[in-house]
């Protein structure tokens, strides 16, 4: 059994999903999805001013973006950066609701992130997450909020506080790179 913990703001969970579902599917391993916020920062504007520190985040910042935009080309993903990024909590809230009743979230998780990095969705906004393939009745927004943040408050206990993070057999791995090691860990001995 994989724990993934994802974003569907975060580039790197978008990135992680396709290989992720490659891995499940070659080693017959179950994944347990779990809804995570993660901090997504904006891209920073260049300053005539700017100090070190700031052309540093500035910078690295662009870079990240750049290397996501490689990795989504190398997959075939279309990707859409948002400047700032846009909350997505409703759509998280909404995986919250289809984990809790033991539904398999996976047509919402794909059609989640195809929505917010493929188009211009709002995924906080309950109208549209509904609309969504897959996406469960939320008849009450302000239970399924609550059901988030009572996850992100799990989640923050148990150590996990960004996304892509799996775990298994109780260890910690943060981002797809670590894929090819947590295969190893998963096969049958």
């Amino acid at each position: 059994m994989i724990d993934l913990y994802i974003d569907f703001k975060c580039p790197a969970s978008y990135l992680a999903l396709q290989p992720t579902l490659a891995m499940s599917d070659k080693l017959d391993v179950a994944i347990s999805w779990h809804a995570l916020r993660s901090h997504q920062a904006p891209l920073l504007q260049e300053k005539p001013d700017e100090e070190v520190g700031e052309r540093h985040r500035r910078v690295r910042a662009l870079a990240r973006q750049k290397t996501h935009m490689l990795y989504a080309g190398v997959q075939n993903l279309p990707m859409q950066f948002r400047d700032p990024p846009t909350s997505a909590d409703m759509a998280l809230a909404a995986l919250c609701v289809l984990t809790a009743r033991g539904d398999d979230p996976l047509a919402f998780i794909t059609a989640a992130f195809s929505a917010y990095w493929t188009g211009d969705a709002d995924l906080d906004d309950g109208d549209i997450v509904a609309a969504l393939s897959g996406a469960p009745a939320l008849p009450d927004a302000e239970s399924a909020r609550r059901q988030l943040e009572a996850a992100l408050k799990q989640s923050e206990e148990s150590g996990i506080f960004t996304s892509p993070t799996y775990v298994v057999n109780e260890q910690i791995f943060v981002g797809r790179e670590n894929l090819p090691w947590i295969s190893e860990i998963l096969q049958p001995a």
